[in-house]
């Protein structure tokens, strides 16, 4: 399996030959408060996909919108990423043309969720038990890597839509993933039990 994924960073990093960088991390308002935001660099050759994002071929910064039950153990879907990410999820596919990554980060209300999360209630902040999650989807890059997990109309966690990792040359490579399907002979996934508490 980690050969599976070595080898796919590396035929990534064939893919993205050019600097395409998602980043996640705070920016300081104008009224000193600070807000969760992502941020994306560009080079000249992934120009234009800035320039989809946020009409700049550099740098696009962007505010990530409110999570709703983030904060807190309520969400069945963070406690699932945080402690049984590579029980539970595997790579669908390498996203090889970034213009589907680009038109989901421009369209849809999405938060990233890296290895220092404020979200993580679960396991230590930083800690090795999450990283080892990672390192099914990234290998060594796992302590960069960030799940971007898609927020439903009213603002909750509603789906693990990507997975975006950093190998040694720093530019960002993403994996679409998928939820495992249970076989015969393995034990069946649970079922989430949502509670409505309002």
């Amino acid at each position: 399996m980690k050969q599976w994924i070595l080898t796919l960073i590396v035929m990534a990093q064939g893919a993205f030959a050019h600097a395409f960088v998602v980043e996640s991390g705070f920016i300081q308002q104008a009224s000193g408060q600070y807000v969760k935001s992502t941020s994306v660099t560009c080079d000249l050759k992934s120009a234009p996909q800035c320039r989809k994002l946020c009409q700049n071929p550099a740098v696009c910064v962007r505010e990530e919108p409110y999570c709703r039950n983030c904060a807190g153990t309520t969400s069945p879907l963070l406690r699932q990423l945080f402690t049984e990410l590579s029980r539970l999820y595997t790579i669908k596919n390498l996203v090889s043309d970034l213009s589907p990554l680009v038109q989901y980060m421009a369209s849809q209300s999405y938060v990233l969720l890296g290895v220092d999360s404020v979200f993580n209630y679960y396991t230590p902040v930083g800690g090795d038990v999450f990283v080892n999650e990672l390192k099914a989807f990234c290998g060594d890059s796992a302590p960069t890597a960030m799940l971007v997990v898609k927020l439903d109309p009213v603002h909750q966690p509603f789906e693990l839509s990507y997975v975006l990792c950093r190998p040694t040359n720093g530019e960002t490579v993403a994996f679409e993933v998928m939820p495992r399907q249970p076989t015969i002979g393995q034990r069946l996934l649970n079922t989430p039990i949502i509670f409505n508490l309002n």
